[in-house]
């Protein structure tokens, strides 16, 4: 739910900015800016937890393997166990 939450957010960011960049003051800008900083340092800490829970130490036939990779998997993992109920 964390990382659909991260996505959902990217999403909202990215039009925004385009939007907001045509008549924004300086003031604007920065707020802006701070935001996407603020969201970029969410998704490192979210990358962090995702290390902190030892995926490869509870699977580790995945090691060697990218973050992002896992992440899908557990993402359909989940998935499949929410469709299962």
């Amino acid at each position: 739910m964390l990382q659909a939450d991260l996505e959902s957010s990217n999403s909202v960011l990215q039009p925004a900015r385009t939007l907001i960049e045509k008549d924004a003051t300086q003031d604007t800008l920065e707020a802006l800016g701070s935001l996407e900083r603020s969201h970029e340092r969410l998704l490192n800490k979210v990358d962090l937890l995702y290390a902190s829970l030892n995926i490869h130490d509870r699977f580790p036939e995945l090691h060697g393997v990218g973050l992002e990779f896992v992440r899908t998997l557990l993402l359909a993992r989940d998935l499949k166990i929410n469709i299962r109920k």
